[in-house]
């Protein structure tokens, strides 16, 4: 479904090249639960940029459902983005003025989507979530974990093949983190989730596979794709 193929992405500072990521190859199944582990500066979140169309690999290819984007125009990553692909970051971004469902409703402004459809498929991200009884609130009346929650029911709205999470209980406490876990993986049941991580507790004990990073490499894979699979 998703297979990475010599990626190389490499940045220039002055004379100094970090690569960023090293000749990664690495596929990934339609429905699974990845994290991926790593210090910083390893090439984790370059791995989930370029997997989300954010950024450019410099060569190699990333096959999708095994069409090449090498050749991809703007138009063709903005597809896919927007039908494709949903985001969970550590900050939340949301806009504090707005309910949490008109929140939710923006994930599917670029879709084409009737207004009446897009108020429709936000409660039902939201009533996913387990925020039903809250979809009239505002952000600033709602916990971190909430908060957390709405940028999930937002990133699932437009129902994206590929849900892409970076730290996303970075900010959270303990307790709260471990109900997040628990609703991402779910999530995993319908779509392949790719999550990076600086917390091994919660990969090992969330996640169905674990990929670890060092200098722009994968170091190990607990669950590699096989080619068997691929029939």
């Amino acid at each position: 479904m998703l297979d990475l193929k010599h990626i190389k992405k490499y940045y220039q500072t002055g004379d100094y090249t970090t690569k960023a990521l090293d000749d990664v190859s690495v596929q990934f199944r339609e429905q699974e639960f990845v994290a991926i582990l790593g210090p910083s500066g390893s090439g984790k979140t370059t791995l989930l940029n370029v997997i989300g169309g954010l950024d450019r690999y410099d060569s190699g290819d990333l096959l999708l459902h095994g069409r090449s984007t090498k050749n991809f125009k703007e138009a063709d990553w903005d597809a896919y983005r927007n039908n494709s692909v949903g985001f969970i970051f550590q900050s939340y971004n949301l806009i504090m003025h707005l309910s949490i469902l008109e929140n939710v409703e923006l994930g599917l402004t670029l879709s084409g989507v009737s207004a009446a459809d897009r108020r429709k498929k936000a409660e039902a991200a939201l009533t996913k979530v387990g925020l039903k009884a809250h979809m009239g609130k505002q952000p600033n009346q709602l916990s971190g974990g909430q908060m957390q929650r709405v940028a999930i029911a937002r990133a699932i709205v437009s129902e994206p093949s590929i849900l892409l999470a970076d730290e996303p209980t970075g900010a959270l406490d303990t307790e709260t983190s471990e109900e997040i876990m628990r609703l991402i993986a779910d999530l995993s049941r319908e779509r392949l989730v790719i999550m990076v991580t600086h917390n091994p507790q919660l990969a090992h004990e969330y996640a169905e596979r674990t990929i670890e990073f060092k200098d722009g490499k994968i170091l190990s894979d607990s669950r590699p794709f096989k080619d068997e699979e691929k029939t």
